[in-house]
């Protein structure tokens, strides 16, 4: 790295010791000069000019396109000074946020809670059925006993 820098500075011919003997050679006479860039005409220029000028419009466009929903997502401007102003739709969001976000675990608890109350309920259903169908059949045979009671009282 020393040497890198040594010979960036003119002092290639240095063992590596520091000396404060000043150097004989001129300061830029180990430095390269850097190849001549082509001389632009006016009109040249003007067309550059003009196309950085597009170029920059348009990536400040974009950047605005860009900056403007986020800065509605993120309540305000991007900066954190002191004396920010928070968007009023910003809290808006951020409830309906919250309560879209805890929707799903909302249903999921309520999911587990009525798996676990379903085979109860089954239970439950089967019984009253069943309850429902012996009455049924009891109520029938009342009705046949009756009828044969009542034919035995005409009897008599």
């Amino acid at each position: 790295m020393f040497a890198h820098l040594r010979r960036c500075f003119g002092r290639v011919d240095v063992d590596g010791e520091e000396s404060r003997v000043k150097q004989t050679k001129p300061k830029k006479a180990c430095r390269k000069t850097s190849s001549h860039e082509t001389v632009l005409n006016k009109v040249q220029s003007n067309e550059e000019e003009e196309r950085l000028n597009r170029e920059l419009e348009l990536t400040t466009k974009e950047r605005n396109h860009l900056t403007d929903p986020l800065l509605y997502v993120t309540g305000g401007s991007m900066n954190k000074s002191p004396h920010f102003r928070p968007n009023p739709f910003y809290e808006k969001l951020k409830i309906k946020e919250k309560e879209v976000m805890s929707l799903p675990h909302n249903l999921y608890t309520n999911n587990t809670e009525h798996r676990e109350k379903f085979p109860e309920l089954k239970k439950e259903n089967h019984f009253y059925h069943n309850l429902h169908s012996w009455l049924l059949m009891d109520q029938a045979c009342m009705k046949k006993k009756l009828v044969t009671l009542k034919q035995e009282c005409k009897e008599l």
